[in-house]
C-alpha cells in the first residue's frame, strides 16, 4: 500500500533501487508483434458489452471482442487522460507517479510530470520494448503528449487542445460544441489510421513491432462526418435522466466534483438541460464512438491483409470513461462508474492465458505494461507495479486515484475515500455494484451537513 505522506523523491529512490536489484526472470520471447490501440474517453459502451441502453454501432470493436479476452470489469487508475496514460506507459501506480491527480489541463507543466518523464531512471513501455529487440512506433495520442525520443518511430501526433477553443461556450452555452466535420476536411483520427495502415503495409524490418495507435474520439470536440451522425437518428438515442436526489447521500467532496460552475453560474449539467441538448449531445458522443470504430476497422483490415495477420496480438483499451448526465455530470473526473470503468480487450490467438471469453474479474489498466511484456514473452520489468492481466493470484487491489482520494474496487463493491489525509467518516462512500450498478445508494452516507 502506498501512502501520500511519502514524497515522490522517496518513492523514486526506492523504485530505482528495485529496478537495479531485482534479477530478471527467464522467459522465452514469442517474437509476436503487438498492436496497442488506445482510445480517449470511451466509456464501457461498445456493442459487445450491452451496457448502452439502445443500439450502438461498433461492428469492428465487436469483431475484435469476439476473438479476445473481454475484461468486463476493467478500471482506469485515474479518471483523466494524463494520470491514466502515465500509469499505462510507465507501469506505475498513481500513488507512485502522482501525475494528473488534480485533473489539471496543464499537468504536463508540473514538477510531478517532469519527475517521471524527464527522469532517465524511469523507463516507458516503448523504451522497454525497444531494449528487448522490438521496434516501437506510435501515432496519435498514446502518451498524453507525444515524446518522440521514447519511440523508435513516431507518426502524426494528435494535440487535442489545438482542435477546439476551450473558452468558447458555443451556441448552447455549455462549452460542448458538437459539429459535423466538413467533407473536405480529413479527421485527425483518419490521419492516424492512414499512417498506421501504411506502417503495417510497408514494415520490413526483422524485429517484431510494438505499434501503438491512439484515437482521440470520443474525446471532445465531438466532430465527425455526417455519416456517423446518421447512424443515430434522434428518435433512437437513449439519453440518461439523472435520478432526483441522487447526490443527497453523497459526501460534500463528491457533490463538489460535479458542481463546478460555468461563467454563467450554471453547472454544465444545468446548462445542457436548459438548452435541451442531452439527446443531441448523447447522439454526438455515439457518433464519435462509431467513427473511432471505423478507424479501428481500417487498421484491423490492413493487419488482416498483411503478412503479420497470424503473428500479431492486439490490445485495445480506453484511458477512462465520460459521464453523459449520470450524477448530474458531463465530464470525467469522478470515482463513479461512467468515468472509471473502461472497455479492455486482449486478442492473442492460441494463447491459453487469453481465451476468447468474458473475464469478469476486476482488473486495472495498471496491468497493461506487464501484459504487453507477457505477450511478447519478455521478462518482467521491476519498475512495473502491476502484473499480467491473466495473473489473478498476484494481482493487487484495483485502485483509482483522484485529487486527495482513492477508490478501491473489489468483486461487487466499491469503497471511496475522498480524502486519504483525514480519518473520519464524512468523506467516504460505499456502493454495491452488483445490486446497484448506477451507484444510487451510498451505503456509508456522511453525517448530515458533510
Amino acid at each position: 500500500m502506498h501512502h501520500r505522506s511519502r514524497t515522490l523523491r522517496q518513492l523514486l529512490a526506492v523504485l530505482v533501487i528495485a529496478v537495479t536489484a531485482l534479477p530478471a526472470t527467464a522467459q522465452t520471447p514469442t517474437g509476436r508483434n503487438i498492436l496497442f490501440i488506445a482510445i480517449d474517453d470511451l466509456r464501457d459502451w461498445p456493442g459487445y458489452t450491452g451496457n448502452y441502453g439502445g443500439t450502438i454501432h461498433t461492428p469492428h470493436i465487436d469483431a475484435l471482442a469476439s476473438v479476445s479476452t473481454r475484461f468486463t470489469n476493467a478500471y482506469a487508475s485515474v479518471p483523466v487522460c494524463l494520470g491514466s496514460r502515465t500509469s499505462v506507459v510507465t507501469g506505475l501506480s498513481p500513488a507512485t507517479h502522482q501525475v494528473g491527480l488534480d485533473g489539471s489541463l496543464v499537468g504536463v507543466n508540473t514538477p510531478q510530470y517532469s519527475a517521471i518523464y524527464e527522469n532517465p531512471a524511469i523507463k516507458t513501455l516503448p523504451e522497454v520494448m525497444s531494449d528487448n529487440g522490438y521496434y516501437s512506433a506510435a501515432a496519435g495520442k498514446v502518451f498524453h503528449r507525444q515524446i518522440p525520443e521514447k519511440w523508435d518511430e513516431v507518426g502524426p501526433a494528435t494535440i487535442i487542445s489545438e482542435l477546439f477553443n476551450p473558452f468558447d461556450p458555443g451556441p448552447d452555452g455549455t462549452y460542448i460544441v458538437p459539429e459535423v466535420l466538413p467533407p473536405e476536411m480529413e479527421h485527425p483520427d483518419q490521419t492516424v489510421a492512414n499512417w498506421a495502415i501504411n506502417f503495417i503495409e510497408t514494415y520490413t524490418a526483422p524485429n517484431p513491432f510494438f505499434l501503438a495507435v491512439g484515437f482521440y474520439q470520443p474525446h471532445i470536440p465531438w466532430r465527425v462526418p455526417q455519416w456517423a451522425y446518421d447512424l443515430y437518428p434522434i428518435g433512437s438515442v437513449v439519453a440518461h435522466t439523472p435520478t432526483p436526489g441522487d447526490l443527497d447521500d453523497e459526501p460534500n467532496a463528491a457533490v463538489n466534483s460535479v458542481s463546478n460552475q460555468l461563467p454563467s453560474g450554471l453547472t454544465v449539467h444545468e446548462a445542457v438541460e436548459l438548452a435541451g441538448k442531452s439527446i443531441d449531445y448523447t447522439q454526438a458522443y455515439l457518433a464519435t464512438v462509431s467513427h473511432t470504430d471505423a478507424m479501428i476497422g481500417e487498421v484491423m483490415q490492413a493487419l488482416q491483409n498483411s503478412a503479420f495477420a497470424g503473428n500479431t496480438d492486439v490490445v485495445l483499451w480506453s484511458d477512462h470513461g465520460f459521464h453523459l448526465g449520470e450524477k448530474f455530470h458531463w465530464n470525467k473526473l469522478t470515482f463513479w462508474e461512467p468515468a472509471v470503468r473502461v472497455p479492455l480487450l486482449v486478442s492473442s490467438a492460441n494463447n491459453p492465458d487469453y481465451p476468447a471469453v468474458d473475464e469478469p474479474r476486476v482488473v486495472s489498466l495498471l496491468d497493461l505494461a506487464p501484459t504487453v511484456l507477457d505477450l511478447a514473452g519478455l521478462p518482467p520489468f521491476a519498475q512495473f507495479e502491476g502484473v499480467p492481466l491473466h495473473d489473478a493470484i498476484n494481482a493487487g487491489p484495483v485502485e483509482v486515484y483522484l485529487r486527495e482520494g482513492r477508490a478501491t474496487i473489489t468483486a461487487g463493491e466499491k469503497f471511496v475515500d475522498y480524502d486519504l489525509s483525514k480519518n473520519r467518516n464524512s468523506h467516504i462512500a460505499t456502493y454495491d455494484l452488483d445490486t446497484d450498478p448506477e451507484e444510487l445508494i451510498n451505503l456509508t452516507p456522511p453525517p448530515s451537513g458533510c
